[in-house]
């Protein structure tokens, strides 16, 4: 895996924030996919409570391969079987309300066969739902949802920093398959 090339802090996202030194952080490591079809579309997941798009992606298990984790986790949320054909790098975050250090490994994949949703009874309460964009549309999508989080009009804590992260991701895709 290549170095870490965005870090984000609660002060980047919020910056009234008081100070973190002496938090103990728990490592959270993550899969996120850019998925392009044969359109050359990408997919973005949302749900009905925040109606806000991310990629596609979560959290690896312990003990898990980085890269079969992000592929069972794309395949949980989309039904697609993927093909890794580009690593896009690695961000970090330091979450304070959960104490969480979370390192968010993307990749570009295409889809190969798709089968059924595999949704947590969580995804499915809140409305879970996927759509697929053109890769300017979804990058544009995600450059006015964060434009939204530095103005403090996203309440979901957790959300504000997955939408920076998720932006700077597509912008990497933009650029490295451009």
């Amino acid at each position: 895996m290549s170095a870490v090339l965005l870090t984000l802090s609660d002060k980047d996202i919020f910056p009234n924030t008081p100070d973190t030194t002496g938090t103990d952080w728990k490592d959270r490591p993550t899969g996120k996919v850019v998925l392009f079809n044969d359109k050359n579309e990408i997919v973005l997941v949302s749900n009905k409570i925040t109606n806000l798009f991310l990629l596609p992606g979560g959290g690896i298990e312990e003990g898990e391969d980085i890269v079969e984790g992000t592929k069972r986790e794309c395949r949980e949320e989309t039904g697609h079987e993927i093909e890794i054909i580009h690593e896009l790098g690695v961000t970090e975050d330091y979450r304070v309300r959960d104490s969480r250090h979370c390192i968010s490994y993307c990749f570009a994949a295409k889809a190969l066969s798709q089968g059924p949703i595999a949704l947590t009874k969580d995804e499915s309460d809140i409305g879970f739902f996927m759509q697929w964009f053109s890769l300017e549309d979804a990058a544009k999508l995600l450059a006015s949802q964060e434009e939204k989080v530095r103005r403090g009009e996203v309440e979901f804590y957790n959300t504000c920093f997955n939408i920076v992260r998720d932006s700077f991701f597509i912008r990497r895709a933009q650029k490295l398959l451009a």
